[in-house]
Formats: C-alpha cells, sequence, structure tokens
C-alpha cells in the first residue's frame, strides 16, 4: 500500500490494491473453464490468474464496492448462472452498475489519452458522469441523475433470424463468458461498455435517442431480471459481434510456443473441459456455426481486458 488520494473520496489515504473488473468475475472464469488459467486479450502470450488491478480506492472505499459486489454476487451473479429466471432486486443493482461503469471510465481518464479523441463538449459529459457516479456511491446523492445504467442479462443464442451481420464463430463464447470493457462514442451517443459473462453493463454518458433502448434500465429502488422482450439498436449488436471478432483476432497473435501449451494443457484436462460452462459455451458455437466455431477455441484462452 501507499498514500495518495483516493480516486473515489478524494481524501489523502494509504490505498489498497483494487480491481477494475470484481475479483470474483475472474474467480468464477477460471473454475469453469478447462484449467484455470486466463489470458489477457491485450498480452495473450501471458498467463494470469486475475483480472487489471490498481491502487485507487482507501480502504473505507474499497469497504463500499466490496459490500455491493457481494450483493450482486450473491442475489444475481451466482443464482442467474444457476438458471434461476426471476431475480427481483434493490438499490445494490443500480449501485452495482455504477460501481463497474465508474471504474472502467476511471481507467479510461487515466490510462488514455481522451483530450485527443474528444471534444471540449464531449470531455464535460464525461466529467459531469464521473461526479454523478461518484456522488452516487459515496451516498451523497440520491440517484446518478441523466447518466443512466442497462443491465443487459445474456445466455446462448440459438438463432438470428434475417441477421445481415456476418456473424463472429465465437459469438456464443464472447457472450456468455468472456470479461471485456470499452469506453465508446458515436456521433450520436457515448458509453461506458462491461462485458462480464452473461451480462452486459452500459453507463450512459450521452444518447440522442434513449428511446432505441427497452427493458434494459436499471430502475433505482426496485425491478426485475427476467426473460422478456429487449430492445436494442441495431448498430450495438453489430458492436457486440465485433467485439467477439476482435477476441479472434488477439488469439490468432498467440505465439507457436503458446499454442503448444494451451494443446497440451487442453489434453492434460480434457476430462475438466468436458461438461465445464466453457465446454457448453463452445457447444452453443459449434451448433451455430459448425467447423468455422474451430477458428477459435475455449482450450485455455478465456480473454479477458
Amino acid at each position: 500500500m501507499f498514500k495518495s488520494h483516493c480516486r473515489l473520496c478524494n481524501a489523502d489515504k494509504e490505498l489498497q490494491l483494487s480491481h477494475i473488473v470484481p475479483a470474483f468475475i475472474f474467480r468464477w472464469v477460471r473454475e469453469t473453464s478447462a484449467n484455470g488459467h486466463l489470458r489477457f486479450g491485450m498480452n495473450p502470450n501471458l498467463r494470469v490468474q486475475d483480472g487489471l488491478k490498481r491502487h485507487w480506492l482507501c480502504a473505507e472505499c474499497e469497504g463500499i464496492l466490496s459490500r455491493i459486489e457481494t450483493s450482486f454476487a450473491e442475489k444475481l451473479f451466482y443464482p442467474y448462472l444457476k438458471g434461476t429466471d426471476s431475480i427481483q432486486y434493490e438499490e445494490w443493482l443500480l449501485r452495482f452498475c455504477v460501481s463497474v461503469s465508474w471504474r472502467v471510465l476511471t481507467f479510461y481518464k487515466e490510462e488514455t489519452q481522451l483530450d485527443k479523441n474528444y471534444g471540449h463538449e464531449a470531455l464535460q459529459r464525461i466529467v459531469e458522469a464521473d461526479t454523478a457516479w461518484k456522488m452516487f456511491l459515496l451516498g451523497k446523492s440520491e440517484h446518478p441523475g441523466r447518466f443512466h445504467q442497462h443491465l443487459i442479462p445474456l445466455d446462448a443464442i440459438e438463432s438470428i433470424s434475417n441477421a445481415k451481420t456476418d456473424l463472429s464463430p465465437n459469438l456464443n463464447r464472447y457472450l456468455m463468458r468472456t470479461v471485456d470493457m470499452d469506453l465508446c462514442r458515436s456521433q450520436i451517443t457515448n458509453f461506458v461498455y462491461c462485458k462480464i459473462p452473461r451480462f452486459v453493463i452500459l453507463g450512459s454518458i450521452h444518447e440522442e435517442h434513449p428511446n432505441q433502448w427497452h427493458g434494459t434500465k436499471v430502475r433505482l429502488k426496485k425491478g426485475l431480471i427476467q426473460p422478456q422482450r429487449y430492445t436494442l439498436p441495431r448498430a450495438f449488436f453489430e458492436y457486440l459481434n465485433g467485439k467477439a471478432r476482435r477476441e479472434i483476432e488477439l488469439s490468432s497473435s498467440i505465439s507457436p510456443r503458446q499454442r503448444e501449451r494451451i494443446e497440451q494443457s487442453f489434453r492434460a484436462n480434457a476430462e475438466n473441459f468436458v461438461g465445464s460452462d466453457a465446454f457448453t459455451a463452445m457447444q452453443n458455437d459449434i451448433e451455430m456455426f459448425g467447423d468455422d466455431a474451430f477458428t477459435w477455441h475455449e482450450a485455455e484462452n478465456d480473454p479477458a481486458p
């Protein structure tokens, strides 16, 4: 630990080594893979055991986020993955989504050059979203205002009718298992994107056509996560499909030596792989795409940010 300003409360205190995407998510991905290894998309030749961490939070603020994560994990994440199809949530869900969106936004603020890609107005919106999300997490405001959160539950795709997009052959594996994050911007929208197994969390910074989203907005007090009709912009599905294709591109950069290690590991853990969640996700891709699905297998490679 070392002393600096806490990114959440801004006090000068000893800082904890905090996860950007919560640790329990990576723990689940490891436990449900073939052999418990992860490879980050940014460096697929390196095996890792955990997600990105930074010295960002004091002990008190780390405790705030930890309690929020526990509620999400115990009340929604694990029950949903076990097949519970109707889950009632309360304010903890909005707080969890805000906490994830805020951490991802903080990562892009601190580790990318936003001022080179964003104009003054867009940068001002980012500052306002950052402030609103922090005030809500600290209990200094009752709601994050216009910077809404959207939660999109996911599972295997059985079929897609009238799909104009050339679908990525790892699409189910991406939706069901991959951890990913992004700060997205177009002429009409700007949002924080965090993909975790079976869910997409979107932190809205600017949206000119909010009526294109139905069923995804996280309510403040209570709501239900259940099978229902979700309406999303077509461009967002194309974005997800592009993200899946990006994972194929990243996996193709794995060195011959590391590919051999993956194959050896796969053969050594084949019995563990069969019946695992990773196996189920790959099966769904094979059923949709046939032999093309083998262009990106998941013997070990659960990409993460």
